[in-house]
Formats: structure tokens, sequence, C-alpha cells
């Protein structure tokens, strides 16, 4: 009979490695045939400063690909891969009541969710492998849309291809002016675009020009926010309510995992990716 082989690491910040090896009776299903398990867990830490000013260096998603400048990605078959399935915890449901200061004919008070969570999941996460220099095709879209409706974007963050274009529609009667920020580093500009009645679309390739995480934000109206996670590689997911994320398909090897959250900021993680293998990450907020 086959064994399936399960290894739980568990670390904070950087990697503190405790294997050990059991033999399990179960196969999963979703596993190839012959495949193994291997778990990678975070406990709680205190890395809970400044989404903007912690997403930089090597853990930033403009540079979570292969090459010197982390720039680097080539689409090629893979004659062997793992798996990495994850979950983004430590969340509760956290409303925040947004009171508008001015055009109020338009902008009335709403609750907004910052932070989604069932089941102790954290949504809204953006989570990244970091030094991935090769592997299948990116399938993030080419084409998002943001909608302004009653002085909000929706959707609040989400993922567009690097090359990619984002089209913008104003159901507002109002000025607005909406910038392409991105998040950590110096906050370059990427790019503004204006509106100044309802009904107009307006599309935009600059602020999907380059991967990275950019926030769009309307300096007119400061309550108004949202996030694109530009895709350097197919390895990047935005988490549902319940924290779940999977990367299929991944090169044997080991990479830097990264989250994070406009409320909770950056964590990350090592983790090791062998072929035929179901790598399963925990992340605690």
């Amino acid at each position: 009979m086959t064994a399936d082989v399960c290894v739980r690491v568990r670390g904070r910040w950087s990697v503190v490695l405790l294997a050990a090896l059991v033999a399990c009776g179960e196969t999963r299903a979703s596993n190839e045939a012959n495949g193994r398990i291997a778990d990678v867990s975070a406990t709680p830490g205190t890395d809970h400063a400044s989404a903007v000013s912690r997403d930089s260096g090597v853990v930033s998603l403009a540079r979570a690909a292969g090459g010197a400048d982390g720039r680097q990605y080539t689409v090629s078959a893979q004659a062997t891969s793992g798996y990495i399935v994850g979950k983004i915890g430590g969340g509760e449901p956290r409303d925040t009541s947004i009171a508008p200061t001015h055009d109020l004919s338009v902008c009335r008070p709403f609750t907004q969710s910052l932070v989604p969570s069932r089941d102790g999941g954290v949504g809204n996460s953006v989570v990244w492998l970091v030094g991935v220099a090769t592997g299948p095709r990116d399938d993030a879209p080419r084409r998002v849309r943001v909608m302004l409706d009653g002085c909000r974007l929706d959707p609040r963050v989400q993922l567009v291809a690097a090359g990619g274009t984002v089209m913008i529609t104003s159901r507002d009667a109002m000025m607005t002016r909406l910038q392409f920020i991105e998040v950590g580093g110096v906050a370059a500009t990427r790019g503004t675009v204006l509106f100044n009645d309802a009904g107009q679309v307006v599309p935009t390739s600059d602020a999907a020009k380059l991967p990275g995480l950019v926030q769009i934000r309307d300096d007119l109206h400061p309550w108004v926010r949202a996030y694109l996670a530009v895709t350097p590689h197919p390895f990047v997911a935005v988490t549902a309510a319940d924290g779940a994320f999977r990367f299929d398909n991944v090169p044997p090897g080991s990479y830097t995992l990264v989250v994070w959250h406009e409320r909770f900021g950056t964590k990350q993680q090592r983790v090791r990716v062998d072929a035929h293998v179901e790598t399963r990450v925990e992340l605690t907020y």
C-alpha cells in the first residue's frame, strides 16, 4: 500500500523548520497518483505594519518573477509540477461605516466590508509567489471593470494581467479624479482618470502596464478606494471570505509566499514545492 507523506513546517517571518515523517493511510482525491502532501503553516506574528510601507524589496508583487530584477517570467511547458493549497486566517467580519462630507446628493452614508470573513478566513487578501521564473501562461483577466456608484468603487480588490485594460464606469453625477498609485516604494502615479457626469466609461491601460499592487483613489473624495493586483505570473490570487487560495502547476522549487491586506499589511513565508506534492499553507494575521 502506498502511503502519503505529511510534513508540517511552522515559522514566523523567516523559516523555522521542524519536519516529522508519518504514514498517512488516506489518499486525497485531488492529488496525482502516489502524490504527497506537505503542510506549511505560520503562527501569528507582529507583522501588522502599514500595508503601503511594507510592500517593498524582495516581497514586492512588482518584482515577484525571476531574474536579477524580479521581472523575468517565461511561459514554458512543465514536465512536472506541484500544488499549493492555502488559507489566510485570523479574521472576523469587520464593517466600516463611511460618512461622506461633501457631494451629499450623490455620496450618501454607507457601510463597507473591508475584511470579508467566513470560517475564520480573511477575504480580499492578495497572495503571490516570489521567485517564479518559468511556468504556465497567466490566466488572469486582461480586461476588468471598476464601477463608481454611490461614491464607492466596486470591486474592492481584483486581479488584472500585466498589459491589460481597466474599464472604469461612473454612475455618479459629480466631479471625480481617480488616481492610480503604486502601493509601496515611492508610491508612483500610474495615471489619472477624470469624470464629471454619470454614464461615462473610460478605459485605461496605464494602470496595468506593469506588475504590482495599485491603489485606486479619488483625491476629491478620499473615502473612495479600490485595489488592483497586476499579475507578473499565474501564481497570484485574491482570497474570498473563507481566506482560501490555490496555485496549480507550480514548478518545483523554493519560493517566498507573500500575503497582503489593506488593513493588516504584509506577511511572508518560505515554501518548498516538490513534483506531485500538494503543499498546504496557513498564514494567520
